[in-house]
């Protein structure tokens, strides 16, 4: 037995020693830097869509003053139609300070909150650089039936709160939320999360938090009804964020709603919601 031992650990030395590292090298196909689209038509503002480029994963670029006229694709041709119209948006870029949004294509006219209103998006890009097309209908918001505050029954934390947020779910048709939590202002995001009524049995969902406020904060709400469209873009850019940060994982892959000969990536939608804002009192 003693010669068995010795022997192992002798074995086990002689593995240690050994260099089991080896450099390996991997050729990549290049990539062609798709053509980004993000267009939310959100009712009672301006068209707005914000067209770029992406990069491939080791593409150096940096945060600098130039990272904008870098990324940006701009030139396009931009319209989006809808009720035998057509609305044309202009290379102009605007912003929207809560939250902090950009965009670098803006139309004049309001967006219709109409439900069931089609709309279609056609570019056309500069230089022979192809078209991306896409279509989406508006839908109808969802109201937050109620928000509770609710304080902790545990004596020994009795000044930390937490808030229930409820909807009533049509349960005749599949239906797709997004619920965004933010504290204290719309750019402290706290929850943000996608959720289908599939989970539930009875029309009525809750959205809750932890007990984790306290007397004076404020909260802000926001439930967004979405499209299967809307959820799979949303789901899959998370989950290719999650796919970058592990090494083992495998490159998940965008789901898109836009297409055309330029090969493009992204989502083309409405953004319908209901917030409520609460401030937490005892």
């Amino acid at each position: 037995m003693k010669i068995q031992i010795l022997s192992l650990i002798a074995g086990i030395a002689a593995l240690a020693s050994c260099n089991l590292t080896k450099d390996v090298e991997i050729d990549l196909p290049a990539y062609e830097g798709q053509p980004v689209v993000e267009c939310y038509l959100e009712p009672g503002k301006p068209f707005r869509l914000l067209l770029s480029k992406g990069y491939s994963y080791f593409d150096p670029f940096g945060l600098d003053s130039t990272f904008l006229q870098k990324t940006l694709l701009n030139g396009a041709t931009v319209t989006i139609s809808y009720d035998g119209r057509t609305d044309t948006l202009y290379n102009v870029p605007t912003f929207e300070l809560s939250p902090v949004k950009i965009f670098n294509y803006t139309g004049w006219n309001i967006v219709p909150a109409t439900p069931g209103k089609e709309y279609t998006l056609q570019i056309t890009l500069p230089d022979g650089g192809g078209t991306i097309t896409g279509s989406t209908s508006m839908l109808s918001p969802v109201p937050i039936d109620s928000v509770v505050c609710d304080f902790n029954p545990d004596p020994r934390f009795d000044t930390l709160a937490r808030v229930l947020t409820f909807i009533t779910d049509d349960m005749s048709t599949e239906n797709f939320y997004r619920r965004m939590l933010h504290y204290s202002s719309l750019d402290s995001l706290q929850q943000d999360f996608l959720v289908t009524d599939r989970f539930s049995e009875k029309p009525m969902i809750a959205f809750g938090t932890g007990y984790e406020l306290k007397q004076g904060d404020t909260v802000y709400n926001t439930i967004y009804h979405i499209n299967r469209a809307h959820y799979d873009y949303t789901e899959s850019v998370q989950l290719a964020i999650i796919a970058n940060l592990n090494p083992f994982a495998q490159p998940s892959r965008i789901k898109s709603n836009v297409a055309g000969t330029a090969d493009p990536i992204g989502i083309f939608t409405c953004l319908v919601y209901d917030r409520d804002t609460t401030i937490i009192l005892k």
